[in-house]
């Protein structure tokens, strides 16, 4: 659930008014299209057709947003909240001096303020001071991230920046949630101390990054407690070119930031702003981020806006071919003709779209299962191989945090895989809406809905570990040296011995070692068969767990593409319906009517072409 945001646009009943900041190009595009979109919007309710503006509005709120979402992560108390605050130029997630991140938030932009809790029991609007509470000291579990919103110029250009919990590598719930979020974003930025190049996990963390997002950057920060940070970022840099990584690497103070806003706009204020790193920071983004992710948005809504008005002007073209007379009965036949093909291919193709969703689901389930199955029983067979060779009691402290961030791996790399084959199935489904050789739209599959439960993944138990004291080894060796003592002993005093002598003596001090040496390896035994059976009794939770949560986001995913290919399909079949019945009621009209309603639907036509010779351009 981490990065699923309840958009809250300013909207006046089913028009979208689009507001944004963006200069030159981008901005003049993105009011295109969203201009594009309210005619469209307008025109299909003029037609009668208000559940085609309905589907308009709310598909096209979606695709006209660039989805530009960026993770900030790291290790802990690395500056990442700090580092969100500058970038938005106000103090909005909480950061605490000794206490790190524990819950993501989401920020993201809104013409009203909001600030909420999300939970499994749903969402609850609170103040800062409760924000503060449940992000930093995660005073209540049931909460899974934190949302904030807010007018500001660089969120309202589309972006929207993710702070997640510290996550140094790949391992353990918070990393797992970062990997398995990946699919879905649009950038990764990476914060690092600058006064340290950067760690295995941090680089480990960066290739998972640059495998599957197309914008990585690392923000070293802190640069104004650490003057020597250049020297630092090209450490960095000759270190990822050795790992073979293209990542762009900047220096950022959000302190600086921060002084230069309560100065205002000064000469002063303006020059430690450009000092702490923060606008080149912002300009980067923009240029890698929001504007490519404005241009595919705005592409999106011309396509969606030119195939849905594409199929709306089928029934004003037959209407008035119907309505000019005996002149154009072929042009009449021929559009009776494609209508009815039309609705022919739409419920075959309706056929088609569902029963490939159906096998991708049932099939992506099957996988899935067993992709994490597979994954766990790996680790599994390592832990129990690694418990045979070693002494329970003295390793679990080196063994419990590497068998949870192995686990952790697994479970990330499988909930990566899920997502990438999820946003995969959704682009199979779209395609069979598309015209050949067009690019489908974007397909409505909620963004991070892999992660929801990720923090709350079953802790490990600790096994009986018990090992044997001193006193207790004391009483095994007297218990086992006593019939050493008296069997030999009674033999002995057959040649006038007594019974106490140093042949029974020694002989109890031989079978009391042997017995004290075998219990400690029974002992043994049963501590390495409590650990096993700890490693497997977690491993079922994990899968457990996993295994619900997994089914639970693929059968939301089915019923999301469902319901919108679903209303997607009604729409195309309505209006070819809408067309046969169009041309059968315009020959029964009488000459005056046929006039007056003869310019009516010329005039729609004129407003239908304009919109799509708005979008072809």
């Amino acid at each position: 659930m981490l990065g699923e945001v309840e958009h809250r646009p300013s909207t006046t009943g089913e028009r979208m008014t689009t507001t944004t900041t963006t200069t030159g190009p981008a901005r003049t595009g993105r009011r295109e299209a969203a201009a594009v979109l309210d005619a469209a919007v307008a025109i299909a309710r003029d037609l009668g057709r208000d559940d085609v503006a309905a589907s308009l509005a709310r598909n096209g709120s979606r695709l006209l947003d660039p989805g530009a979402r960026v993770l900030v992560v790291g290790d802990y108390k690395q500056g990442k909240s700090s580092l969100v605050d500058a970038l938005v130029g106000a103090d909005l997630c909480p950061a605490h001096p000794d206490v790190a991140t524990a819950l993501p938030t989401v920020v993201a932009h809104a013409d009203e303020p909001y600030t909420v809790l999300v939970g499994a029991h749903g969402r609850e609007d609170v103040t800062a001071a409760r924000l503060a509470g449940a992000v930093t000291a995660r005073d209540d579990p049931a909460w899974m991230q934190a949302e904030i919103g807010r007018a500001v110029p660089l969120l309202a250009e589309g972006l929207t920046l993710i702070d997640t919990p510290g996550a140094g590598g790949p391992g353990g719930a918070p990393a797992a949630a970062v990997l398995a979020e990946l699919p879905a974003a649009d950038a990764v930025l990476l914060v690092s101390d600058a006064s340290r190049e950067l760690a295995a996990g941090e680089v480990e963390l960066l290739r998972a990054a640059v495998a599957h997002v197309a914008t990585v950057v690392v923000a070293l920060t802190r640069t104004d407690l650490h003057p020597a940070w250049r020297e630092v970022r090209d450490l960095d840099l000759a270190l990822l070119a050795e790992r073979g990584l293209t990542v762009e690497v900047v220096g950022v103070s959000a302190e600086l930031e921060r002084h230069g806003r309560t100065r205002g706009d000064t000469e002063t204020g303006r020059e430690l702003e450009v000092a702490s790193g923060i606008p080149a920071l912002r300009d980067l983004l923009r240029r890698r981020v929001v504007e490519p992710g404005g241009r595919r948005a705005e592409r999106a809504v011309h396509r969606h806006v030119a195939e849905v008005l594409g199929d709306l002007r089928a029934v004003p073209v037959v209407e008035l071919a119907a309505l000019e007379g005996p002149e154009r009965a072929r042009e009449l036949d021929e559009a009776l003709a494609a209508a009815t093909a039309r609705a022919a291919a739409t419920k075959e193709r309706s056929a088609r779209w569902q029963q490939t969703l159906a096998d991708g689901v049932a099939d992506l389930t099957s996988d899935i299962e067993w992709d994490l199955r597979d994954r766990v029983r790996q680790v599994v067979r390592t832990a129990e191989e690694t418990l045979e060779e070693v002494d329970p009691a003295q390793v679990w402290d080196q063994f419990e945090p590497w068998l949870a961030e192995e686990v952790g791996r697994a479970v990330a790399t499988t909930y990566l895989w899920a997502g990438e084959r999820t946003w995969w199935l959704a682009e199979r489904v779209a395609a069979h809406f598309a015209d050949p050789g067009s690019e489908p739209d974007r397909a409505p599959v909620p963004a991070g809905r892999f992660t929801a439960e990720l923090s709350v993944l079953p802790e490990l138990a600790t096994p009986d570990l018990d090992r044997m004291a001193l006193t207790q080894g004391l009483l095994v060796g007297l218990r086992g040296s006593y019939g050493g003592v008296l069997m030999v002993g009674l033999v002995t005093t057959l040649s006038g011995m007594a019974l106490i002598n140093p042949f029974s003596v020694g002989a109890g001090v031989l079978l009391g070692g042997r017995t004290l040496r075998d219990e400690r390896r029974r002992a043994l035994r049963r501590r390495r068969l409590d650990a096993r059976r700890v490693v497997r009794q977690h491993a079922d939770e994990v899968q457990f767990v996993v295994g619900k949560h997994t089914k639970d986001m693929l059968r939301e995913v089915q019923r999301t593409l469902r319901d919108h290919f679903a209303g997607r399909a009604d729409e195309v079949a309505r209006g070819a319906a809408e067309a046969v019945a169009a041309a059968t009621g315009a020959r029964d009209l009488d000459a005056q009517v046929r006039r007056r309603r003869t310019a009516e639907v010329r005039a729609q036509l004129a407003r239908l072409d304009d919109v799509l010779a708005r979008c072809a351009a």
